[in-house]
Parts: structure tokens; sequence; C-alpha cells
């Protein structure tokens, strides 16, 4: 049996020549399809169409008699030179039209679905037209260009649904291979993320076997102690995950369970190693996918990567994928960098035959799909990758190590409030840019944009975006995928554009090559570039492409030809002038790289140092726009943390010390830091950045106020803020994150109000879907301006207000420092072990408790135990306060002597309370590894069972108590309970922040203004709602009156919250006595609205 060819393999040229000269011997219709047709027929056949399915002179359901019908696919066959004037074209259309919407009746209530997929074709032997049909407008092209017709962008087009005609255009070699592609695109499944995920889902056997003989692989090489490329590889990556995902990855552990049973793989499998596994998986999809795109746009020399691949045996095959992943499929059609740097080949490292078993089935599986579809229908394919990712990463896994794809309405709504237009001449930078998205977003708008203008030279507009829209990203996997999104999305300049080198790189946009901090070692500086192998420091000259690109071209040389050291000296001395200093820092860096080679590790580092030098030498940027990671100070590795200190520090991003510091009012976010290194490094003067961010940024007070001063100081460059908008209410990554959008402009002082649009859900509208599209979004919302200033005018980083006008004109009078000092409450962690159910009160006195191990996020030991019950106190949260009220309480266990701020100590809880301490030290390992790094070190220096936070005014008489975390003030006048076991002090937890006072009166009076209206207000208008919104911080811009006992309105606030704290223990309603309380509050600060 003769295998199959692809179209590119077909003598189009020569099948042109036989179809002319049939036409110059034929004089009807049917002379001209009895000469065609075989010529036809065996080109189908060449290709893998099913010729035998052909029918002729077929009738539709309405009796119209059509020439031939190949499944999807109907020819009509016309006088010689019909289709050469105007009336036979319009015949001709009609006459298709009507033929492919009687066969679609067939198909109801799918008409539609099947006119999707035909195509009409009519044919008079010296011209050739085609039919399409849409249901969205767009402009529809055929899939290669047909020359000379479409040597314009865009010719004379506009966007529509329904039927499309292309042509006529002359038979060539050009418009048969367009036939022989819509004919195989007929016959095959598109490549669509739901057609792929249908086969390469975690529940289809293609995947479980993938994936499970892959994590095999990584595992094995694990277990051997000698290096190998697999593991330097995985090393590499796995320091860059901690980087990419933070490294409290507790949920994601627990989830890679259940991702691993979804593979049916065996329990115990290893979080970072499955994901290498998936991620290895899914970029050699990406890579398959990648190289049949570009198969389709060049000639007969381009073999079909996919091809007969399935019948190799296990060496054949593996060579093959060698050429694959080093490169040369893609270097042979004209792409430069494609795997410049990828981390996933080293699967080749570790062969054998199971492993050839699944690869081959993937290829195998592969060969079904229609490599054409992204440019036969971009629609189709919009987010192929990103949802493919989503079905082969399970949603759970993925959001729990933090991964959100950034909704393309999003992307394009950040993209239009930039002021980036599409103009090919402006540079525009998406620093941190994931799978592409935002780059993709920008391509298409240079594309939109040049519909506009008459004639556009294709490989000068090509080029434009090659130099000018550009992404970064550290994450290897994301890069691959980027730039697979890129290449699609520049799919229709790729005939025209050669050489292609993708400007999306793998690189940190924060920590580029920098200068090494030993000044003068040599005369010129130094650079230096960090990896799990060590640093490799480069002389500063080499902050130069040509020269970075020509040093790495040469390592790989010296590799290739085993290069000693004198030798590969002698090279480097030909091709560079440098100084002595220079040449051996180089020399250095082969010697280092030949080591790893000589060892088995090398095969990335010449083509990663590459990239990581991109940052460096790619000039500044009119637009740096995107959405950088998300990522708290706590939870980054601890070695990036120590290689960014010094970055935070000097871009004044710390702004807390001390107290204020541990209590996590300073936990800052990495988005800060990338803000700044962004606007510093890549941003032109005048140039605009817009980011995606925390809106925590804005609000809190100690993770904001280095983020708000909006200068780089050390260089005194200013950064105005031109807009923010507030999207946390609209929750556009259907998740917790406290979403809002900021563009500033850069070297101009920002000014104060700030605009801002607060995005609110309509009444009944649900989650917003990743999938809609801008004006579906802005039909379920309202979008409300308002503006923002400092809440404290004397301090211009202080967090912002943000309010209408009016309402910020009131609340200068409540502004300003308040008498009375807020505390947090006591941090009772882990929950599983302090806090505490009363099953009895013995007749001794002593308690039999049981410990709350469903609170908190560890894994702890459920245990029963009598207790003295002088340490255990009933307790509230702030999930149990509601306005003057409590919804119930639990038990804590205080371990802390609130006088002196330390743990009691050993010797005295084991002859005072030796049941207490024996409870306790059964936990002693889980509370020596707790998570806050505050509290574990006070456990280390003092006693194990330390806790923080606690101290005499966390036992005071009487304490206001209100929510910490949430988005609406709520406040209860606390005291003592009365317990099974006596009349206690109750204590409020680290989710509630207090007042403490010695007076009832004054208590109530605190409580009755904390729950007013007027102060709710004024809190939300600066403090975000979440964990932060009633942190003890935000009391320090209230202007508080002393309470006085003379004063009429003081008392009347306080008897109103004593009424209320009666009603609401009885269950009754409190509206009346509210706007009572409202009325006196504002006649406390004088205010009239």
């Amino acid at each position: 049996m003769t295998a199959k060819k692809e179209y590119w393999q077909i003598n189009t040229a020569r099948i042109a020549d036989e179809i002319r000269s049939a036409a110059s011997d034929a004089h009807t219709e049917e002379d001209l399809k009895m000469r065609v047709e075989p010529i036809l027929r065996k080109s189908f056949k060449d290709i893998g169409i099913d010729i035998d399915i052909v029918a002729y002179e077929k009738a539709t359901v309405l009796k119209a008699k059509m020439d031939a019908v190949y499944g999807y696919l109907i020819i009509e066959y016309k006088v010689p030179g019909k289709l050469g004037t105007i009336p036979g074209q319009r015949e001709a259309k009609k006459q298709l039209q009507r033929y492919l919407s009687e066969e679609a009746i067939k198909y109801r209530p799918q008409e539609e679905a099947f006119l999707e997929k035909a195509i009409g074709v009519s044919i008079d032997g010296h011209m050739i037209m085609f039919a399409r049909y849409t249901r969205a407008s767009k402009i529809v092209s055929t899939p290669i260009p047909i020359i000379p017709d479409q040597k314009e962008l865009f010719p004379e087009k506009s966007a529509k649904s329904g039927f499309h005609f292309l042509g006529p255009y002359p038979i060539t070699k050009d418009s048969l291979t367009n036939l022989l592609i819509f004919v195989r695109a007929a016959a095959r499944r598109p490549l669509t993320a739901k057609d792929l995920s249908e086969v390469f889902g975690p529940e289809r056997e293609v995947a479980r076997q993938a994936v499970s003989e892959i994590y095999s692989a990584v595992m094995r090489a694990q277990r051997l102690s000698a290096p190998s490329r697999v593991k330097a590889f995985f090393t590499e990556w796995d320091r860059i995950f901690g980087v990419v995902y933070g490294q409290e990855l507790e949920k994601a552990e627990k989830t890679a369970e259940e991702t691993a049973h979804l593979y049916q793989m065996p329990g115990g499998v290893r979080l970072k190693q499955l994901l290498f596994a998936i991620h290895t998986y899914y970029a050699f999809l990406m890579k398959i996918i990648a190289v049949e795109l570009l198969a389709m746009q060049r000639e007969s020399t381009i073999v079909s990567f996919v091809r007969d691949l399935g019948s190799l045996d296990d060496d054949a095959l593996k060579e093959r994928l060698l050429r694959l992943e080093s490169g040369t499929d893609f270097i042979d059609r004209g792409i430069e960098n494609f795997l410049e740097a990828d981390f996933f080949c080293w699967y080749l490292d570790g062969w054998n035959k199971s492993l050839a078993n699944a690869f081959r089935t993937i290829v195998r599986a592969l060969s079904s799909f229609e490599p054409a579809t992204p440019v036969l229908e971009p629609d189709w394919t919009r987010d192929l990758l990103k949802k493919l990712y989503e079905m082969i990463v399970p949603r759970k896994l993925r959001h729990d190590l933090g991964e959100f794809y950034t909704p393309d309405w999003l992307a394009g709504y950040l993209i239009d409030r930039s002021g980036y237009a599409g103009d090919p001449n402006n540079r525009f930078l998406d620093p941190a840019c994931g799978s592409g998205t935002f780059l993709v977003e920008a391509i298409h708008l240079v594309i939109q944009n040049m519909r506009s203008r008459k004639k556009v030279d294709w490989e000068n507009v090509g080029n434009l975006i090659l130099n000018n829209i550009v992404g970064f990203d550290l994450n290897p996997l994301a890069v691959l995928a980027a730039r697979t999104n890129y290449l699609i999305a520049f799919a229709p300049f790729i005939p025209f554009v050669r050489p292609i080198s993708i400007p999306v790189y793998l690189c940190d946009s924060v920590l580029a090559p920098t200068r090494a901090s030993k000044e003068g070692e040599f005369d010129f500086g130094d650079v230096t570039f960090s990896t799990t192998k060590g640093d490799f420091l480069f002389p500063s000259v080499m902050q130069d492409k040509e020269k970075i690109d020509q040093f790495t071209t040469l390592i790989e040389i010296g590799l290739k030809g085993d290069y000693s050291a004198e030798s590969f000296l002698a090279l480097l001395k030909k091709k560079f002038a440098l100084s002595e200093g220079g040449i051996r820092l180089l020399l250095r860096v082969y010697n280092r790289i030949k080591e790893l080679e000589e060892q088995g590790e090398n095969g990335i580092w010449a083509r990663y140092i590459k990239n990581a030098f991109a940052p460096v030498y790619l000039g500044r940027f009119d637009y740096v726009i995107g959405n950088p990671p998300w990522i708290r100070w706590g939870y980054l590795s601890d070695d990036y943390r120590k290689r960014t200190l010094k970055l935070w520090q000097s871009y004044g991003l710390f702004s807390l010390k001390g107290h204020e510091a541990r209590l996590g009012a300073g936990e800052k976010d990495f988005s800060m830091l990338f803000t700044y290194a962004s606007s510093d490094n890549y941003l032109k003067e005048g140039g605009k950045l817009a980011f995606l961010i925390t809106h925590e940024v804005f609000k809190s007070k100690g993770a904001g106020e280095g983020f708000r001063q909006f200068e780089i100081k050390e260089k005194k460059i200013l950064l105005q803020v031109t807009l923010m908008e507030d999207m946390v209410n609209l929750k556009p990554f259907q998740a917790a994150n406290k979403t809002s959008l900021f563009v500033l402009e850069k070297g101009k002082r920002t000014s104060y109000p700030v605009p801002v649009i607060i995005w609110e859900r309509r009444p009944g509208t649900g989650a917003i879907s990743p999938d809609w599209t801008l004006p579906e979004v802005l039909s379920h919302t309202e979008q409300k301006e308002v503006e923002a200033i400092p809440v404290d005018p004397s301090k211009i980083n202080s967090s912002w207000q943000t309010a209408s006008p009016s309402s910020l004109k009131y609340t200068e009078k409540i502004k300003g420092l308040n008498p009375y000092r807020a505390y947090r409450g006591a941090s009772t962690e882990p929950y599983g072990v302090f806090w505490l159910r009363i099953k009895e009160v013995r007749p001794d006195g002593y308690l039999v408790v049981e410990n709350m191990v469903e609170r908190g996020k560890r894994d702890i030991l459920s245990t029963s135990a009598a207790i003295e019950k002088d340490l255990v106190f009933p307790a509230i949260s702030g999930g149990d306060i509601v306005p003057f009220g409590v919804k119930g309480n639990f038990y804590v266990l205080i371990s802390q002597d609130p006088s002196k701020r330390i743990p009691y100590p050993e010797s005295w809880m084991t002859s005072h309370f030796p049941l207490t301490y024996a409870y306790l030290r059964q936990f002693k390992d889980i509370l020596l590894s707790r998570g806050s790094k505050v509290v574990r070190e006070l456990a280390q220096k003092t006693e194990f069972y330390a806790m923080y936070g606690i101290g005499e005014y966390t036992f005071a008489k009487y304490r206001v108590v209100w929510k910490r975390m949430a988005s609406k003030m709520a406040s209860v006048v606390l005291s003592r309970l009365r317990t099974p076991f006596g009349l206690k002090t109750a204590i409020s937890t680290d989710t509630t922040s207090i007042f403490s006072v010695e007076n009832e009166e004054e208590a109530h009076y605190l409580c009755g203004i904390l729950n007013s209206k007027v102060v709710d207000e004024y809190i939300r208008s600066f403090s975000s709602a979440g964990r932060g919104f009633g942190a003890p911080s935000v009391m320090s811009n209230l202007a508080i009156p002393k309470f006085n006992s003379d004063n009429k309105i003081h008392k009347k606030i306080a008897e109103l919250s004593q009424r209320a704290h009666s009603l609401v223990a009885q269950g009754k309603e409190i509206v009346k006595l509210q706007n009572e309380l409202n009325e006196a509050v504002k006649r406390l600060w004088n205010i009239k609205f």
C-alpha cells in the first residue's frame, strides 16, 4: 500500500499544467469534467482522501444536480473561460451557495456546523473559485496567499458572516495547493482544544500512558547518584518553579494526588516531578502543532513531521525526535529560536522502549488532526494552547499553584486603556508574558490597524511586529506556549518573512544579568547570570545582542568540536577585541559549560544564557503591559528573596520596620517590585506601563506605602498614575484575587485626585466567565466613576481613599490622629492545637477537651485529653461577630504570659499544669515548624508552645472587637463570658482587631462609632475588602474624639450601643436603633448630608 502524501509533497505546478492542457481540448462542462476529474481524483487519493465516496450528479434535497461531491467538498465544472466573465462569476457564486445550502438541510439542526466545514469549488480549467461559510463576522482568506492577487495584506475586504467567495484565481500551483488544503481539512479533525482534549486529555489512554512513562523517567534519573542531563534540567526547572509558584505548596501537594489519580497513576506521587512530566507532555504537543503549522507554509522540499513517524522503530523514532528537539525542523522552516533554551527535550536521555511506545502513540494520534485549522478557522483555534493546558492540568491543581490565565477580554481592555492602538512602529513589551495572551492581542491589533490602509507591505509589517512586540517570562513552559501562540497569531505573515526569530525570551525580568557586586575585579566591571550551576560572569561589553549571539554560537562550536581551553581562547581572541580580563571571563564561562557537557549536564546553558541577556540588550519600550506575578513576599523562595532583597530596598519598597512589620502590616507582593523594575529598566521616558495588579498595593498600609511613592528615588524618576480601576467585586479570575488595573506614565509626578472606576456585577450576575467577550462583560456589570486621594493628607504615600468628590469632602472631618490604639487579636496558630471543644467538665474540675483539627491548614492528629481549666478561655473569631453581638464561641488554650509577652516557663507549666503541658508536648514538632517565621523563631528561642500577639490588652476588662477579615465593619463589646467551668475572660483571635479600655460606657461609645454607617463607608473607602479590611492600622486614620462622660452625644452613642447589644442578644431587629445611631455619630463630627 502506498503511503499517503501531504499536500506540500504534491507537484501542484504539474497538476496545474495538466488541468490547463485539458481545458484547451474541452468545449463543454461535461468535457472538462471528464478530463479534469481523473487528475483531481489522483491528487486527492495521494493526500489520503477516500475517493470512493465520490458521488457524481448527486441530487440535493431540492433535486438540484451537483457535478461531483466528496463528502464535505462540492465541485462544479464550468465551460472553459466562463469564470473569466462577470456574469459567469455571478452565476457560479449563486450556484455554489444554493448547492451548499440545500445539502446542509440534511444535517438539521446542525446546518451551520456542516456549512462551516464544507467547501464549494467552481472550476473552468483556467480559473478556480472557492466558497466558504462562517457563522461569525470575519474576513476569510485562502490558507496560502495566492500571488499576485494577495500582495496586499487585506485587499478590498471587510468582515462579514455567511457565504464568502474567494477568487476566481488562475489555475496555478498556489491555487491548487489551496484546493488540496481545503479538501484535506474537510476530511480531518480540526485542530481545536476541544477535539485535542478528546484524544489527549487526562481521561484518555494516550495521556495516561505518556505522563506515567515520563514521570517514571524523571524518578529513575532522580534515584541515580551520577550527574545527568535529566537531573540538570529538572534542578534548574525546580529553581525557577520556586520563583514562579512560590514555596507554599501544601494545598498543591494534596491536589497532586488527585491529579495522579486522574491520570491513573499510583498514590505517593511527588508534586514537582509530576508537574515536570505533565509540562514535558504538553510541551511535546505544542512542538508538533507548531512544526506542522510551519510545514504548511513551505514547499515540497519540507516533509511533514508526523508523516509515517508512527511506523518507525524505537531507534529511528529517537533519531527523528532528536532532530525535532535540536530545533533543526524549525530552523529548516526559517524559525531560528523556537526551541532556544527549551527545558523539555530531556526525555531523550531517558529513552527506552516504554517511552518510545508512549511518544509513538502521541504522534500517531496527532496525525489525524488538520494543522491548517489556525489559518482556515482562526476563531476555532483562539486560545488553543491555553484551553488545552487547562484540560491537561486539572483546574484545582492550577488554582492551588496560583495559575490563573488572563481572560482575553481583560487583556484587550487593559491594552485599550493603556492607549496602545496597534501601530507597528510602537514598541510593546509584556515582561511576564505567560502563554502570550497580551502579545497575541497586540498582534491582532496591528492586523486590525492595517485593515484601514489600502496597501501594506507584508514583509515590512511582519518585521516590525517581530522587532517591536516582545515578551519575557521565567517559566520555560510559558515561553514555549507563548512562542507557539505568537507563531499562530503571526501565521498570515509567515510566507513573507524569513528568517523569523520569535521575540519571546526565557529570562528574569526583575533579575536580568546584573553588574557583579565585586566592583573593581576587572577595570570594565562585569555582569552576573545566576543558575543552579553557579554564577556565570561576563564582561559588561557583552550586553549587546550581536556579541552575546556570537559568543553563544562559539560555545556550541567549541563543544561540538571538543575545543580545549587553549583552542577556545585562541578563537575568542580572534573574534572579540576585548581586554585580557574580558577574554578570561568568557573562557571561564566556556570551561564551566564544557565541564557540564562532560558530566552529561549540558544541552541548555549556552542558549539559556543567550535568552537571559535579552532584557539587557533589547532596549526600551513605548508600552509595557501585562499581568505580573502576584506572590506574597513570604511565599517567594528563600533564594529569590535573598537575591532580590537589594532591589526591594533600593526602590524603597520596604516601608515598615519592627512591630508593624512583624504583625504582617508589611506583607509585600512581588508585583510591586515587578512594577518598579519594569518601569525603571524597560519603559521609555514618557512611555506607558499598564498592569493588572493586586488591589492591596493601593489600599493596605505597609504593603503599599513604598509602592505608593511612585518614584524611582535613586534616579529621581517620577511615575504618574493616570488611572486605576477597581475590579475586586468583579473577580475576573474566578478566584479570591483582589484585582485592579492601573496605567502610569514615566517622567511625571502623580497628581491627586486620580480617576478611578469601580466595577460592580449587576444584581443576579454570577461569576464572570473567562470566555466572555468585553461586550458581554459590560452588559453584566456597572462602572462607577470616583476619585482617589491619600487618606492621610500629610503622608502622600498613605492608603488611597476612593470615593465620590462629595464623600471625600465630608470625610475630611473624620480624618486625623486616633487617641485609641488598636491591636490585633491573639495569634493562636496552629488552630488544630490551640482551639478546643469542651467534651466534659469532670467533678474534679478538670476539662476533657478535643482539639479542633478541622480548623486551620495543617494536618494534625485528632486527640482527646483531660487538662487543667486555668489556661482555657472562651474565644471568638472574626466570623463569629455580628454588629453588637456574637453568633457563638469556642475555646482556646493560652500558653503565653500576657504581662511578660513570653510563654510560661516549661518548669512552671510542668509543676502547675502538668496535664496541659502533656497535651501540648505531643504536638512539639508541629509547634516548632509553624509557618510564621516570627512565631517559629520565638518558639525555638523560648518554649516550643510559644504564642504571639498576646498582651495585657488581650485580657483587658472591656474590649471593643471588630472583624479584621471582612468587607464591612462589624464590632462588639467583649468582657467575660459564662462557661460550664465558670466566668472567664473572652479572647478574640487573630481574625479580629481590638481596642482595650477599662470603662464599660467608653467601650460602648467606641463600639457604636465603629458600627455606624459613616465610619463603615469611610473605612471601606480606603481599606480593601478581605484579609486586612479591619486591620489595626486602619484605625490610625480615624479621629475618634476621646470619650467624655459629660458629653451628651458621647453618652447617647454609648447608650444606643448598650441597647443594641441587648436587642441582638434577644434576636430582635435593630434597624430603627441603627438609624438613630447613625445620626448621633454624624452629629459627633458635625457631618451634614
